[in-house]
């Protein structure tokens, strides 16, 4: 699919990943994760949504975008482009007046303002997290939010980055692009959950509560959360086949 920007030219949705919808206007808010398109296995016939992420974290362009889909004129606009590397997860919070969106290479959770006075601003609210992010969801009775975690950061890819000069660094990445699919990295099991606040007028953005399944033995790739009506936060995973639950309080 497709959609007009400002100026008249029209853009592809590659890869649509997470969505959240607004309580109060009904509008969808979604990531488009990357612009390398989803493509199949040659030997499987499957389709490969994997690849593209891995391709993505070793290229390391920042064409993460958020997009809104309202339904009641049927438009898309963009919200923020060249903002993440591999934009995951999108939440969005009880008076639709902040979105709260992941950076899953980078490791960041970001903020955007929909109104207020920080209406438009983009900012990046936390960092220094243990593992890749992914899905996010926020809780509409406090200033909580919790962070999927489905693979441990690796030293060595941040390593890459902080080759100097820069043109050295790109040239060392763009040799393990060139190797055939099945010989690119797999991540290792682990799985893991962060609890967050997002900040607001009387408190400053920080992590709260860490949890992690550093073996991956109980629950492995986690990359859905939802926080229940119970206050109990579910969790999905890709390789697993139950809801895993996490009851925090």
């Amino acid at each position: 699919s497709r959609f007009q920007l400002q100026d008249g030219s029209w853009s592809d949705v590659t890869y649509a990943d997470d969505v959240d919808i607004g309580p109060r206007t009904g509008h969808v808010y979604f990531s488009d994760a990357t612009d390398i398109k989803v493509d199949r296995d040659l030997h499987t016939g499957k389709w490969d949504i994997m690849y593209p992420s891995k391709l993505e974290a070793i290229r390391g362009l920042k064409t993460g975008r958020l997009l809104r889909y309202k339904p009641e004129t049927g438009e898309v606009d963009l919200i923020a482009s060249g903002a993440a590397l591999f934009a995951n997860g999108v939440a969005v919070d009880a008076q639709e007046n902040v979105i709260v969106f992941t950076s899953t290479f980078e490791g960041k959770v970001m903020k955007y303002h929909l109104n207020g006075e920080k209406e438009g601003q983009l900012e990046t609210i936390l960092t220094d997290f243990p593992g890749f992010l992914d899905g996010i969801d926020c809780s509409f009775h406090s200033s909580l939010c919790f962070v999927a975690m489905p693979a441990p950061a690796t030293p060595d890819l941040k390593a890459l980055f902080t080759i100097r000069p820069p043109v050295l660094s790109r040239f060392i990445r763009s040799i393990p692009m060139l190797l055939p699919r099945g010989l690119a990295p797999d991540a290792k099991p682990y799985g893991g959950v962060a609890i967050v606040h997002r900040g607001d007028e009387l408190s400053k953005p920080s992590i709260k509560q860490m949890y992690q399944d550093p073996t991956g033995r109980d629950i492995s790739t986690i990359t859905g959360v939802t926080e229940g009506r119970d206050g109990k936060v579910y969790l999905g995973s890709l390789h697993n086949d139950f809801i895993g639950v996490l009851d925090y309080q």
